[in-house]
C-alpha cells in the first residue's frame, strides 16, 4: 500500500488544450513539491493521424525536468484505429504498473474513465470535471459508484452534478478549478489610446460564440471607440470569422494570430487590456487564468467557472460578466473596465490570479481533497484480459480505418 503524498495521472497521449496541458503542469508541480508522481499514456511509435503536429504528453513532461515516474507503452495504429476495448486493455495494463493504494487524476477520454473505474479497488479514482458539459455529466452518471471523489472545475458544475446524479454523495465533490503556473510580469502601466482586446480559444460557433466578437466589435466601432482586437486560436471556422469582419468593415481593427505557443500567448496577453470571452459554457477558462495572472482584465460571459468570481473583491478593479448573446452589455462591460486605470486593473487582476488560480494553490485544494479518500485494502485485485476474439477484431478495425484514413490522405 502506498503511503501519503502519491499521485497518478492516467492520460490519452496527445496534447489537446487545456485539460492536458493542466495534467503536464500538476505532475510536474506536484513531484517538485517532493510528491511521488506516476504519469500513465503511451508512447506513439510514429506520430498519429489525430495528432496534427501536437506535441505528446510525454514531450510536454519532459520539458519540465522534474521527477515523474512514466508508466508507458509504445502504440501503434492497431491502437489509434482498433476498438476502444482494446485501448482500455491498454490502459488497465499500464495502470495496474503503479503501485496499490495511489488516486489515479483521470483526463477527460472515455477509454481512461472505462480503466480507471475497472481498477477502482486498487487505485482510488480522481474524477475531474472539467466542464459544463453533457460528456463530463455523462461520465459522472456511469461512474460515480467507482469515483473516490470528483473535482468540479465550478461551482456551477459541482450544483449540476448534484443535480443530475441523485444518488451521489455529496461529500465527495470538490471544487477545484485548475491551476497554473503564474509567469514573471513586469504590472508597469501600458500607454496608449488604442484599447487592446483579445480573445484566446478555438475559434468556433459551438461553445465559444466567437462570431459575438464581430457585435461586438461593431458596436464598440459604432459608439467611436479606438480599441484593436487581436485573435489567437485556430478552429474550423476561422476563415468564416475573418470574413465577417471583413463584410462589417472591420478587418484593420482585428489580427488573427492562429495557434500561438504558450509563451507567445503569455506575451500577448501581458501587451493587452481586455480579454473577452463570449461562451455558451465552459469549464474554468485556463485562457481566462492566464489573462489574469498576465495582468490583463476580463470581460466574459456569465458561465461557469466565469461567474464564480464576479463578486470577488478585487473583480471590480478587472472583471465583468455579462449575460450570454447581450451585446450591448457586454459593450457596456468593456467600455467599464476600460475606464479603470491601468496599473489599478493590472494589479488587481495579477492578485486574482494568485489568490485564486496559481499551480500552489490548485495542489493544496487536490491535497485537501485527496487525504479525504479512504481506499479498502480488503478489495481484491481486478483481473485483466482481452479474449483473443476481441483482440482480432480489434486488429481488423484498426487496419481497415488506417487504409481509408490513409487513402483519403493521399
Amino acid at each position: 500500500m502506498a503511503g501519503n503524498n502519491s499521485i497518478a495521472f492516467l492520460c490519452h497521449p496527445y496534447h489537446r488544450g487545456g485539460v492536458t496541458r493542466w495534467m503536464a503542469d500538476a505532475a510536474i508541480a506536484f513531484a517538485n513539491n517532493e510528491w511521488e508522481v506516476y504519469f500513465v499514456t503511451v508512447d506513439p511509435t510514429s506520430p498519429f493521424f489525430s495528432g496534427k503536429g501536437r506535441e505528446t504528453m510525454l514531450q510536454l513532461l519532459q520539458k519540465g525536468n522534474a521527477p515523474v515516474h512514466i508508466v508507458s507503452a509504445k502504440a501503434d495504429s492497431e491502437f489509434e484505429f482498433g476498438t476502444r476495448q482494446y485501448r482500455e486493455f491498454v490502459y488497465k495494463q499500464l495502470l495496474l504498473k503503479v503501485p496499490n493504494g495511489i488516486p489515479v487524476i483521470l483526463s477527460d477520454d472515455a477509454a481512461v474513465w472505462e480503466a480507471a473505474t475497472f481498477l477502482h479497488s486498487t487505485h482510488p479514482v480522481v474524477g475531474v470535471l472539467h466542464a459544463d458539459e453533457e460528456h463530463y455529466y455523462a461520465l459522472a452518471e456511469k461512474y460515480f459508484r467507482e469515483v473516490a471523489i470528483f473535482a468540479c472545475v465550478s461551482e456551477r458544475v459541482k450544483k449540476t452534478t448534484l443535480q443530475r446524479i441523485p444518488g451521489v454523495n455529496p461529500e465527495v465533490l470538490y471544487t477545484i478549478p485548475c491551476g497554473i503556473n503564474l509567469p514573471a510580469v513586469d504590472l508597469d502601466a501600458r500607454n496608449g489610446d488604442v484599447l487592446q482586446l483579445v480573445y484566446v480559444g478555438r475559434v468556433s460557433e459551438y461553445q465559444k460564440r466567437t462570431s459575438d466578437l464581430v457585435k461586438i466589435c461593431s458596436l464598440l466601432h459604432r459608439n467611436g471607440k479606438v480599441f484593436h482586437l487581436d485573435i489567437i486560436g485556430d478552429g474550423e471556422e476561422k476563415t468564416s470569422l475573418e470574413n465577417k469582419f471583413k463584410e462589417a468593415g472591420l478587418a484593420s481593427l482585428v489580427t488573427f494570430y492562429g495557434w500561438l505557443s504558450q509563451k507567445a500567448v503569455g506575451e500577448r496577453l501581458a501587451a493587452s487590456d481586455i480579454l473577452v470571452l463570449t461562451s455558451d459554457f465552459e469549464g474554468t477558462p485556463v485562457a481566462m487564468m492566464e489573462a489574469l495572472a498576465a495582468g490583463c482584465g476580463i470581460v466574459g460571459t456569465r458561465v461557469s467557472g466565469i461567474e464564480d468570481y464576479e463578486l470577488q473583491p478585487l473583480a471590480a478593479d478587472c472583471y465583468a460578466v455579462f449575460d450570454v448573446g447581450n451585446i450591448d452589455e457586454a459593450v457596456s462591460k468593456i467600455n467599464a473596465i476600460a475606464r479603470i486605470p491601468a496599473s489599478v486593473r493590472m494589479h488587481a487582476a495579477r492578485k486574482m490570479a494568485e489568490n485564486e488560480f496559481s499551480m500552489d494553490v490548485c495542489l493544496e485544494r487536490y491535497a485537501k481533497s485527496l487525504a479525504s479518500i479512504k481506499p479498502d485494502e480488503q478489495m481484491p485485485v481486478a483481473k485483466v484480459d482481452l479474449p483473443f476474439q476481441s483482440l482480432l477484431y480489434s486488429r481488423v478495425i484498426a487496419l481497415a480505418r488506417y487504409l481509408k484514413v490513409s487513402v483519403n490522405r493521399k
